[in-house]
């Protein structure tokens, strides 16, 4: 009997030790979490780059948390291999989102309820899984902050920034989702330094930790890319004949010749009569990579507004996972509050913007450009220039989609006011797909930019757009001046880029524009403006031996066909030697100018008209330089009274091309 006793004792013991074992196990059921993420395609040129998703999933662990026990909160931080450039909205709280159960999207329609208490801190612990215990307070997995219980759930929290490279979402809940069902954690908003950084394979990769977490949760995870580098933009220029200006070729242009009379002098007319339709070159950008430019919204809108992405599962930078248009805003959601400025968290200042530089601007030249894009193979065609193909409609480039407007900013491509943001670059009648679509100011499609210090900055931002065509935006340039009004003289150069500029790569508050780009560009000469001259070799001139030469030269500028008359001094050059051997006269000019159809007239012996001194016993050869186009010179040589020997020659004009006033391509160089 004692023994039996004895052995259900044991029984017992064994029983005991077994429920003890079963309740241990059911205690400590492993939540399993791995990082994935949705990478996006980033520019080089990119500040404030828009990075894809990060995504958390949990499975496993108990049933959720008793509403006798807070629910677990845990510390989750991102680290990205380059600075984290995510706006900064109050204080060190960021725009960066985190998501549970992707809240508002069609999987999951529950409310999205951001932890935002009004102290301004991203603390809402602590958490109960339905209602708080008697006598306590606290935020509600259930979404109140008294001991009632209901609301919505809290499902969204801000990130805080920690580092240069990493935000920190405080006091985040895990609530163990079961062996059965998946708890996913999204992190959106996130955008990056890229240009300076130097990528790991041209990939960007996000690091997730973490911290303080239930003894039974394990990250196996960690590591995951959220990026990849591709340049966003080529910039080229063409002139209007169709050449490109890479190499040092650039379209010449000569003081004394008025260009696009009707723009340098004001009047209502837009093209000029050279030919060019007003047009001196053609600014043109090429995407980097399908979708590399961006409109700001979903709708890319010309109105605002605009709508607001709230759907969490829509990776960043698109408006539906379908990439139906690219947006430079990310997550946001106009119903949130203003507390920590969680109604303005994602949304970007502006679509994608590309800027003009235009360099070393000689005075007295006026600066025009094209208030939209101009479709492709426009500089040399021949449709009118106030419609048709070429008509500088605000709209075209290489897609029909395609459309870009001049908006009017500072001169790094920001806009005007800090933490503002530009309407809608056109007028209300001008909206409509029938209207001129110029915006205000504009004439003919072109709007005239001003310099300061010989800069001048034209920006255009990209309304409409095709992600899945690399597309080109090209804009008219044009310069304009009187010769009357003395321009100056110079090399004209260009660089083009993204918009705005800026050097801020740290997560930085409104005064600091989103997107931004670092100046990545180089500077390539377009166009000069060179002093009007006509050089003349007379190869052989003496007055020696008996023999005097006589020189007559011609300003031939008035013509009748429409050459706008010159005036301008000659200087004229001597090589050789004078009588016995002496040095060649010193060069003179002339002290009285040549106007357009007057010549001169002087010989070695006596001099002559307009100031020309002797230079008796010369033998050699003369250059005459004068300050005008079209001079011709005639030369005859005899000896006095011509009663031995007598010759006349026309002196070479030495200019490769004098620029066409015919219709031929140069003057001819024949004799």
């Amino acid at each position: 009997m004692s023994d039996f006793r004895k052995y259900l004792l044991a029984l017992a013991v064994v029983a005991l030790a077994l429920g003890s074992a079963v309740t241990a196990s059911a205690q400590t059921v492993p939540i399993l979490c791995g990082v994935t993420a949705q990478p996006l395609t980033v520019r080089t040129e990119g500040l404030a780059e828009q990075v894809g998703d990060v995504v958390i999933t949990c499975s496993g662990g108990n049933a959720p948390t008793s509403n006798t026990v807070n629910v677990p909160v845990v510390n989750i931080s991102v680290t990205l291999s380059t600075n984290i450039t995510s706006r900064l909205l109050s204080g060190t709280i960021t725009e960066s989102l985190l998501f549970i159960d992707d809240p508002g999207s069609a999987a999951n329609p529950t409310p999205q309820n951001p932890c935002a208490p009004s102290s301004g801190s991203t603390v809402c612990a602590p958490f109960f899984a339905t209602s708080s215990p008697a006598g306590t307070s606290g935020t509600l997995l259930g979404g109140a902050s008294t001991t009632s219980g209901g609301g919505a759930a809290v499902n969204v929290f801000q990130g805080v920034q920690q580092a240069a490279n990493t935000v920190v979402f405080l006091a985040v809940p895990i609530n163990a989702p079961g062996t059965n069902a998946n708890r996913i954690i999204r992190i959106k908003n996130l955008r990056a330094a890229v240009a300076g950084s130097t990528p790991a394979n041209g990939q960007i990769l996000a690091f997730v930790s973490i911290q303080n977490p239930p003894a039974n949760l394990q990250l196996n995870n960690a590591t995951a890319v959220v990026a990849f580098v591709q340049q966003g933009l080529t910039f080229t220029t063409t002139t209007v004949s169709g050449q490109t200006t890479e190499g040092g070729f650039t379209t010449a242009f000569a003081q004394c010749v008025t260009f696009n009379n009707a723009l340098a002098g004001a009047a209502t007319g837009v093209y000029g009569t050279s030919g060019s339709r007003g047009r001196s070159f053609l600014a043109s950008y090429t995407e980097g990579y399908a979708a590399s430019w961006k409109v700001r919204d979903v709708n890319a809108p010309l109105t605002e507004p605009g709508l607001q992405q709230n759907d969490p599962t829509a990776n960043s930078g698109t408006s539906d996972p379908t990439l139906s248009t690219v947006v430079e805003s990310g997550f946001y959601n106009t119903a949130f509050t203003a507390t920590n400025g969680l109604n303005r968290a994602g949304r970007a200042d502006h679509g994608t913007r590309l800027r003009l530089q235009i360099n070393n601007i000689p005075a007295n030249v006026l600066v025009y450009v094209s208030a939209g894009s101009v479709p492709t193979g426009c500089p040399t065609g021949a449709a009118a220039v106030t419609g048709g193909a070429c008509g500088v409609t605000g709209t075209g480039g290489s897609s029909s989609t395609l459309s870009a407007y001049y908006v009017s900013t500072d001169a790094n491509g920001r806009n005007v006011a800090a933490g503002t943001v530009l309407g809608n670059p056109l007028s209300t009648a001008e909206q409509g797909l029938s209207g001129s679509r110029y915006p205000a100011g504009a004439a003919q499609g072109l709007i005239q930019v001003i310099p300061s210090g010989g800069t001048a900055v034209a920006v255009w931002e990209v309304f409409g757009q095709t992600p899945n065509a690399v597309e080109t935006a090209n804009f008219v340039v044009t310069f304009a001046y009187r010769s009357g009004n003395n321009p100056g003289l110079g090399t004209i150069s260009v660089n083009g880029s993204f918009a705005p500029l800026s050097t801020v790569n740290t997560m930085a508050d409104a005064s600091v524009p989103v997107p931004r780009f670092a100046d990545t560009s180089s500077s390539r000469n377009v166009a000069s403006i060179a002093t009007c001259v006509t050089n003349l070799l007379f190869p052989f001139v003496a007055n020696t031996d008996g023999f005097d030469t006589g020189i007559a030269i011609s300003n031939t500028s008035a013509d009748p066909f429409g050459t706008t008359p010159q005036t301008g001094n000659c200087t004229l050059y001597y090589y050789g030697q004078t009588t016995g051997g002496g040095a060649a006269p010193a060069n003179q000019t002339t002290t009285t100018p040549l106007a357009g159809g007057q010549h001169m007239t002087f010989s070695l012996s006596s001099g002559g008209t307009n100031g020309v001194a002797a230079t008796p016993g010369f033998r050699g050869y003369m250059i005459a330089t004068c300050a005008f186009r079209y001079a011709h010179g005639f030369a005859f040589i005899s000896d006095v009274g011509a009663q031995r020997l007598s010759h006349g020659y026309l002196a070479l004009v030495l200019d490769a091309a004098l620029g066409s006033r015919t219709g031929q391509s140069s003057e001819s160089l024949g004799q």
